[in-house]
């Protein structure tokens, strides 16, 4: 708990100008950030984790949720993470674990982003 606690100070640092749900799922922690219009679960265990049918929600001010599943092969590896963008955000440099979620809308800081992986 005490870890969790010191998490989201450092989430609420970075994020002094939005309000941002995120929640960690067992090793795999959401982390969304502002400015840069993208989100990360990253696995903090030394054990890969299985992704597959599990479902990243997501809700923007008081929008419609999109839920994306992911598919039943997908494992997120030991002390890895997978970045997801919206559509009108790409990587300025090539990057392997991503994805674009067409369904993702941009946010701008002060917006409320709630993410849950479910």
């Amino acid at each position: 708990m005490e870890t969790r606690n010191k998490e989201m100070e450092e989430i609420k640092d970075e994020n002094s100008s939005s309000s941002v749900s995120q929640e960690t799922s067992g090793d795999i922690t959401v982390f969304v950030h502002p400015s840069c219009k993208y989100i990360s679960l990253r696995n903090k265990s030394d054990q890969d984790k299985p992704l597959g049918g599990r479902q990243l929600k997501v809700q923007i001010n008081n929008s419609e949720p999109i839920t994306y599943t992911f598919d039943p092969s997908v494992k997120l590896k030991a002390r890895d993470k997978v970045t997801i963008y919206h559509p009108d955000h790409k990587p300025r440099f090539a990057v392997s674990g991503y994805l674009v979620l067409k369904e993702l809308k941009s946010w701008l800081p002060g917006d409320i982003v709630q993410v849950s992986l479910q």
